[in-house]
């Protein structure tokens, strides 16, 4: 009996430790969706998406399990003037009114470097739904100076085609492409 007992405790001292995926809630405050579009090849409009929140849940051990889940507000639409950002958030752009979310919630993670990987995801934007893969470079984990908490940040970037997405106004002099560039810090929960 004491040989079985033996045995069990040295298996699970032996055994590696499976550490499940830290969940690290996205920080607002720190966290900044950006985008770029060609306006009638003069010049590219940039904007940001100021509200946002999500979780990333990171699987150290096995990248490939990680996820994420993000929301972005569209009434949080700042593009630099006023009137423009009115006509993006309105009924023929982005319409914010009745389509106020634009949501991701990743299906896949192919690991493509050591802090690189491609996350493929269900997109939601304008009502409708479609898988698009972004590219997200892990920059850092680690306790963050001033709260000591532990954090993640992570640098994203994506194209967008806004026809895709039903976001067809003045497709002929306002391009298709839509560039995204979020640098987001997760903060792990307590």
């Amino acid at each position: 009996m004491k040989r079985l007992i033996l045995a069990a405790v040295l298996a699970l001292i032996a055994a590696p430790a499976l550490a499940a995926p830290v969940a690290y809630k996205l920080d607002p405050a720190h966290t900044q969706t950006t985008f770029a579009v060609d306006r009638f090849g003069f010049t590219t409009v940039l904007g940001a998406f100021t509200q946002s929140e999500g979780t990333i849940w990171i699987d150290e051990a096995e990248p490939a399990k990680s996820r994420v889940e993000a929301v972005i507000k569209i009434a949080s639409l700042f593009a630099g003037d006023a009137t423009r950002d009115e006509h993006l958030k309105g009924e023929r752009w982005l319409n914010a009114a009745a389509h106020p979310l634009a949501t991701f919630v990743s299906t896949k993670v192919v690991t493509t470097g050591a802090d690189t990987a491609d996350v493929t995801g269900d997109m939601t934007v304008n009502g409708q739904t479609h898988e698009i893969t972004l590219k997200v470079k892990l920059n850092k984990i680690g306790k963050a100076p001033g709260s000591g908490k532990q954090s993640a940040g992570f640098t994203i970037t994506g194209v967008i085609p806004r026809k895709l997405f039903g976001v067809t106004t003045a497709a002929n002099v306002i391009g298709d492409r839509v560039d995204l560039r979020i640098e987001a810090l997760g903060v792990a929960a307590e």
